[in-house]
């Protein structure tokens, strides 16, 4: 009964309008020429609800506004050898709403194309702000602004950004592009990874959040957390103004740089490493707990009042500072490490 019912108020509720604008023809390229067209789609939908869209090729962009329904703007383009078949598979393309209870995806359908055809819809979406989102795109960037739910958005090549987002999980990720989130608050689990391209973060409040790169830097700024995990394989990874009650940094190629915030706990537990590179911990200040840096080619340097415990050694100290519960450990394998 609900099915039904909600399935008849969406129907009566979904405004669609087509605008088809003129075809921009160019000609050269393999593909010959291509058909650009825009449509645009209205559908209710409630706070609360997720929305899921993809795209094979092209960009999404979505943002929470104060409205009642997605609105949805597609540009679709054909591509041919020719300007009378670009003409017909952007035309032949459609757009549709796709409801279920609480959900509304967005789909595609496209005609079947031959060699040196294809088809591209890039979406400019606005939903109402308190909206989770699902999406994702195999060639092209995406875009989450202004959100308070959970968000899922992935690129196989391209970039994916978020800001001004609220509680709610949120996970970025690309294969080939960068990852970067910003002014985020209330999260939950906040996880951003990239493949092959830089990570960032700045001004995040999460209770866990986790970065990583295979091949670009790390970087991260005014982040608070509960936990914090960083990674990058290769590429240096810097955080600078954080505050957290457990933090791994590591790098396997590159220096590793943490400058806590003065509102860190005095009793942080850090483990920071590098494989091939230098690394610098700023403490919080009043930090007290134990203190162990090592470093197998380089020198070591510390600046707290470190009271050391058993012999030294140029390439390896422990000891601890006041009477505290904190930990830092600090490793480089080819590199100088440094405690200020």
């Amino acid at each position: 009964m609900r099915s039904s019912r909600s399935l008849t108020q969406a129907m009566a509720l979904t405004a669609v309008t087509l605008s088809v604008g003129a075809c921009r023809i160019d000609i050269g390229g393999w593909s010959g020429a291509h058909c650009e067209r825009t449509v645009e789609l209205q559908h209710a939908m409630a706070d609360g609800s997720t929305l899921a869209v993809a795209t094979a090729s092209g960009s999404i962009r979505i943002e929470g506004q104060e409205v009642s329904e997605a609105r949805v703007v597609a540009t679709i383009r054909g591509q041919a050898p020719t300007e009378e078949e670009a003409r017909e598979i952007a035309e032949a393309t459609e757009i549709r709403f796709e409801p279920s209870d609480d959900r509304l995806q967005i789909k595609a359908d496209w005609p079947k194309m031959g060699n040196h055809r294809s088809v591209s819809v890039s979406y400019a979406i606005v939903v109402p702000r308190r909206t989770s989102v699902e999406c994702s795109s195999a060639s092209g960037s995406v875009e989450i602004v202004n959100l308070q739910g959970n968000v899922r958005a992935d690129s196989a090549s391209g970039s994916v950004t978020g800001s001004a987002l609220r509680a709610g999980n949120v996970h970025l990720s690309a294969a080939s592009g960068s990852v970067r989130l910003s002014d985020a608050s209330e999260l939950g689990s906040c996880e951003l990874q990239s493949c092959s391209g830089g990570a960032s973060a700045e001004q995040v409040q999460a209770d866990r959040v986790r970065i990583g790169s295979a091949s670009g830097s790390v970087r991260l700024r005014e982040v608070r957390a509960r936990e914090i995990d960083l990674h990058a394989a290769s590429g240096r990874v810097d955080a600078d103004q954080i505050d957290c009650s457990r933090l791994t940094a590591e790098s396997a190629s590159g220096s590793a740089s943490v400058e806590f915030s003065p509102s860190a706990p005095a009793d942080v537990t850090a483990d920071v490493h590098s494989a091939s590179g230098s690394v610098t911990v700023v403490a919080p200040p009043g930090f007290a707990g134990r203190v162990e840096m090592s470093t197998t080619s380089g020198s070591i340097d510390c600046d707290l009042p470190l009271q050391v415990q058993g012999r030294m050694d140029p390439r390896h100290i422990s000891g601890s500072v006041g009477q505290g519960t904190g930990s830092l450990t600090l490793h480089a394998t080819s590199g100088s490490v440094r405690v200020r």
